[in-house]
């Protein structure tokens, strides 16, 4: 198995693993009506890049030229953090999948 592709495994299974612990927290914290758990989801339970780290490795992102640019990097930095590992692990695999030499 090449790099890319245990990398790629590796941030998948992390960010599933994440989601999972955030989901089962999510759960054993709700009370007994279990109805009502689905009714809202909240994702402000999930931590992101920006909840992380510290605020001042962002100021490049106010530096950025194009507006479009700017508001993609806001929108990476704030989702939530399982699912950019999701996505990374993803696409790894993709790459690691095109490339692949037989």
């Amino acid at each position: 198995m090449k790099k890319t592709n245990v990398a790629g495994v590796s941030s998948l299974l992390a960010g599933v693993a994440m989601y999972g612990y955030v989901a089962l927290g999510n759960f054993m914290g709700k009370s007994g009506n279990l109805k009502s758990y689905n009714k809202q989801k909240d994702a402000s339970d999930h931590s992101s890049l920006y909840d992380v780290l510290h605020e001042d490795n962002f100021d490049w992102i106010e530096s950025i030229p194009w507006g479009k640019g700017r508001e993609a990097a806001d929108y990476v930095v704030t989702m939530p953090l399982w699912l950019l590992l999701v996505i990374i692990g993803v696409v790894l695999l993709v790459i690691g999948g095109i490339f692949i030499k037989k």
